[in-house]
């Protein structure tokens, strides 16, 4: 049922009530009309569902969780890098364009200061005070420019121009949040034409649409290619079940199925180095070697641990009756 403006009501609330009422006016339709156009009109529909799939369940596995990694952040920047892409989404299904390139942008930035928060670039004590809101997040182009003179990503520099491929991403992205010109301000982004009240409604604009959809991809595609950097073993799958059963190792490593999701949004102009490096890289090899060298767990081993974990179910319920 298509939603309907009645002034009678409308005119019985104050400012702030208004603008509510009508942001609200017809949302529904307006996320479904952005639902099904992508569904079946996005051309890279297929590929926004891996990339929101990575985005909303991979991403939590992609940390090292070792103790340093742990200490310098732990997992909050990977959820929160995950739930500016869930928000990025969300508001693009409704309208809210300048809000979803904010969460892009900042999601960009959150996955890039992950990696240099759990580099040797800060130390715990800096890290802490980070997390607890007492330093300064770095500036993003001081940040791509200390991990640029790291191995991985110096090498991936010199050959395919890495660098410079962020910059523009995140420049682009700042152009909404800065309002370079009219094209990125709201009147062209949504085709704004009503205004009622006190308040302009907000319309659905399939253009902008495409080209969010466009943007999500390429920032997964920047953000996919940081975090292999950082972690190479991600672009390749290993056998958590085989070789832990119940008890795999908090993050770091992938299933095969998340490891095929990380390479399909590698970006195509940086896929030959990635070959290379799953077939050559000594920390892969090293890595792969080390799984391939524990042995297969045993039945009498899955089912021992089936027990302990139900005890420790248990023991938590008991806890929680008392």
């Amino acid at each position: 049922m298509a939603a309907t403006l009645n002034l009678n009501e409308l005119s019985q609330c104050d400012t702030l009530e208004e603008k509510a009422k009508i942001f609200l006016l017809g949302i529904e339709e307006r996320t479904q009309q952005s639902l099904d156009f992508i569904r079946t009109k996005y051309a890279q529909y297929e590929k926004l569902d891996i990339a929101m799939i990575f985005s909303g369940f991979d991403l939590l596995d992609t940390l090292k969780a070792g103790s340093t990694e742990l200490l310098r952040g732990g997992f909050y920047p990977s959820t929160e890098a995950g739930m500016e892409l869930d928000q990025a989404l969300k508001h693009a299904l409704i309208g809210s364009y300048k809000a979803a390139y904010a969460d892009l942008r900042r999601s960009l930035e959150m996955v890039l200061f992950s990696v240099y928060l759990t580099s040797k670039h800060k130390d715990h004590k800096w890290a802490f005070e980070w997390m607890e809101s007492k330093e300064d997040t770095p500036y993003f182009s001081r940040i791509l420019k200390d991990l640029a003179k790291e191995d991985k990503y110096k090498e991936l520099d010199a050959g395919f121009e890495w660098v410079t491929h962020v910059k523009q991403l995140y420049w682009k992205l700042s152009d909404f949040a800065h309002n370079k010109g009219k094209l990125n301000g709201y009147r062209e982004l949504n085709k704004i034409n009503m205004h009622i009240g006190f308040t302009y409604a907000t319309n659905i604009n399939l253009d902008t649409l495409i080209d969010f959809c466009d943007y999500f991809l390429e920032t997964l595609g920047e953000i996919t290619t940081i975090l292999a950097l950082y972690n190479p073993i991600l672009l390749v799958g290993v056998p958590i079940d085989e070789k832990f059963g119940f008890n795999p190792p908090m993050s770091g490593y992938f299933y095969d199925v998340q490891a095929e999701r990380l390479n399909a949004l590698i970006p195509a102009k940086y896929r030959s180095f990635f070959d290379d490096m799953i077939a050559n890289d000594k920390e892969i090899i090293g890595i792969l070697e080390w799984f391939n060298d524990q042995p297969d767990l045993t039945e009498e081993d899955f089912k021992k641990q089936a027990e302990e974990q139900d005890r420790m179910m248990n023991n938590f319920s008991n806890k929680e009756e008392q």
